[in-house]
C-alpha cells in the first residue's frame, strides 16, 4: 500500500523581539513608512493609511474601525486585541506579520497578498478574500461567520480548530491548504477543494453536497 502523501504545514518565519516606540499615532500620513512603532489603544477609527508601510510595528487594543488599509504593508508586525467592525484593506499586503485576539466585522481584503501571516485567536464576522493570493498562512482557534475565498490561491494554508460558517470556494485554486481540524457548517464551490486535504469525517459531512454537486444520486436498494 502507498505511503498517504503527507500536507505540507505552511513555513512561518520566526522573528526576533524588537524594542519598539510608543507613538500616539497622530503624525500618521497615507503613504508614508513606519518601522519600530508600538500603538498601545490608539484610536486609528476612520484614518486614511493608504499605500503606507509598517515594519516591525505593534498596534495594541487599537480600534481600526473604518480605517483604510487599501495598498498597505504589514510587514513583521503585530495587532493584537485591536477591533473594526469595518477595515478596508484590498490589495494589501501582510508579510510575517500576527493578528491575535481581536474581534474584527466585515474585513476587504480583496487583491491582497499574505505571506507568512498568523492569524490565531479572533473573530471575524464577513472576511472578502477573492483575488487574494495566500502563501504559508495559519490561521488557528479563529471563529469566522462567512469566508469568501473566490478566485484566490491558497499555498500552504492550514485552519487549526477554526470554525467556518460559510466558505466560498468558487474557482479558488488550493496547494497543500489543511482543513482537517475546522469545523465546517456550508461549502459552496466544491470543486474548489481539489488540493485541499480533509478529514473521513468531513468528508462523511460534505458527502450530499458533493454528490449533488457531481449530479449523482445516493439510495438505498428498492426493495424485492
Amino acid at each position: 500500500m502507498p505511503t498517504p502523501a503527507i500536507t505540507q504545514p505552511p513555513k512561518i518565519p520566526s522573528r526576533k523581539p524588537v524594542p519598539r516606540n510608543p507613538s500616539d499615532g497622530s503624525t500618521l500620513l497615507d503613504g508614508d513608512s513606519y518601522a519600530g512603532q508600538l500603538y498601545d489603544r490608539v484610536d486609528l477609527a476612520g484614518r486614511d493609511l493608504r499605500h503606507s508601510t509598517f515594519s516591525e510595528c505593534a498596534f495594541l487594543g487599537c480600534d481600526l474601525t473604518g480605517t483604510d488599509l487599501t495598498g498597505t504593508h504589514l510587514v513583521e508586525s503585530d495587532l493584537s486585541e485591536v477591533e473594526a467592525a469595518q477595515l478596508s484593506g484590498p490589495r494589501s499586503l501582510w508579510r510575517g506579520s500576527v493578528v491575535s485576539r481581536s474581534r474584527l466585522g466585515a474585513i476587504e481584503w480583496y487583491e491582497a497578498t499574505l505571506d507568512g501571516l498568523v492569524v490565531e485567536d479572533t473573530k471575524i464576522s464577513y472576511l472578502n478574500a477573492r483575488s487574494s493570493t495566500w502563501k504559508d498562512v495559519l490561521l488557528r482557534r479563529c471563529v469566522i461567520d462567512e469566508l469568501d475565498l473566490v478566485e484566490a490561491q491558497l499555498t500552504r494554508v492550514r485552519f487549526q480548530e477554526c470554525q467556518i460558517r460559510t466558505l466560498e470556494l468558487s474557482r479558488t485554486r488550493c496547494r497543500e491548504v489543511d482543513l482537517r481540524s475546522a469545523e465546517l457548517r456550508e461549502v459552496s464551490g466544491l470543486a474548489g477543494l481539489a488540493g485541499c486535504t480533509i478529514s473521513p469525517e468531513q468528508l462523511t459531512e460534505l458527502s450530499e453536497a458533493l454528490a449533488a454537486h457531481l449530479g449523482f444520486r445516493v439510495a438505498d436498494l428498492d426493495p424485492d
